[in-house]
């Protein structure tokens, strides 16, 4: 059974003037205890709203949202308190209290829960040490980084051993560099902890880092869902595919291969790997043999938890004929896609 299910979930609001916005429409989705899956989607795509209803911070409208069991769509709101207790957070700007320390912020939900100050104590300092800022636990939020106050989110939604992290945005507001650091930390508690982690975001470069499934969201709805190396390598649906445009360069647009006929001579193919087929390598040593230039223009491979998936489009130059035959052998064990198959002047 998964650990959190979804099953035809709306969510709709009534506006001002007495109209609907549907901001979640008819949402079916299962994660599976240890995942670490990513909602990506543009602003306004409704992946915030559909966090909220995992913890039920929101209501559904209508369908069913089942955490470990329990059909939280039925639950009066006592009951929905202890479901949340089992549910961490973390949001893009921190909401840590200004006016209390580290320990204090970590703490503060173990107070909520009626821990003894001896086991809070003992809580902390384990805490303060995975995120590592165990030397910070008298420091103030204003003095801390951005990475610090993220690390010190973590440690707080950490803190009562929830079984579900809900991670909204959390690396939006960081650097490149910070944001590696807080990715890798979150690997940590889903690995060490074994905490099932739902990440929600826009940067698809954070998806390709951290994820195991992932689900792609426009209008409410759920466009494509599955293995992250399955969407990323073969994208279906074109909201997808823009998506991972944006860390993957695949085949060239018109646009773009206008500008590398300027800039480069010969014939313009792509050649495209998934994990398990022929290797780049071995298509350029096919070119070699048969005795064609070439030269890479265009692309980039790419690798998602050891598996290798990508596009390159080289510059060939030689005979039509030569080409056209190394071609027709390389098919046999990758794929080729020839965009530019009458250049000419670039054959010659």
């Amino acid at each position: 059974m998964p650990l959190v299910s979804l099953n035809g979930v709306t969510k709709s609001y009534t506006t001002p003037d007495g109209g609907t916005v549907v901001a979640v429409d008819d949402v079916s989705l299962d994660i599976d205890a240890g995942d670490v899956y990513g909602i990506i989607g543009y602003s306004g795509a409704g992946k915030s709203t559909l966090v909220r209803l995992i913890n039920a911070l929101e209501p559904a409208t209508s369908g069913s949202i089942v955490v470990d069991g329990v059909d939280i769509t039925r639950l009066r709101e006592r009951e929905l308190r202890q479901v949340r207790s089992g549910i961490g957070m973390i949001f893009q700007q921190f909401n840590l209290f200004s006016s209390k320390n580290v320990k204090a912020n970590i703490a503060y939900p173990l107070k909520l829960a009626g821990w003894s100050k001896a086991d809070i104590d003992e809580r902390v300092a384990e805490l303060l040490a995975f995120v590592g800022l165990s030397d910070k636990a008298k420091a103030y939020p204003e003095q801390l980084s951005g990475g610090q106050k993220q690390r010190v989110g973590i440690a707080r939604a950490l803190a009562t051993r929830p079984a579900i992290l809900l991670a909204d945005e959390a690396t939006s507001a960081l650097d490149p560099q910070t944001t590696h650091e807080v990715l890798s930390l979150l690997k940590r508690v889903n690995e060490e902890q074994g905490v099932t982690i739902v990440v929600i975001t826009h940067e698809m470069d954070v998806i390709q880092t951290i994820a195991t499934k992932v689900a792609v969201m426009e209008n409410g709805r759920v466009i494509e869902k599955g293995d992250v190396f399955n969407v990323f390598s073969d994208p279906q649906n074109p909201a997808s595919q823009r998506f991972v445009g944006t860390v993957i360069k695949g085949i060239p647009s018109p646009a773009e291969r206008a500008s590398l006929r300027e800039r480069h001579r010969g014939r313009l193919v792509t050649f495209s790997f998934r994990d398990g087929d022929s290797s780049q390598a071995q298509v350029f040593v096919d070119l070699a043999q048969a005795g064609l230039d070439f030269e890479l223009v265009y692309g980039g491979i790419n690798d998602i938890r050891g598996r290798a998936f990508g596009h390159l489009t080289l510059a060939i130059r030689g005979t039509d004929a030569a080409i056209d035959a190394a071609l027709a052998s390389i098919r046999s064990h990758a794929s080729v896609t020839e965009i530019d198959a009458t250049d000419e002047e670039g054959a010659r």
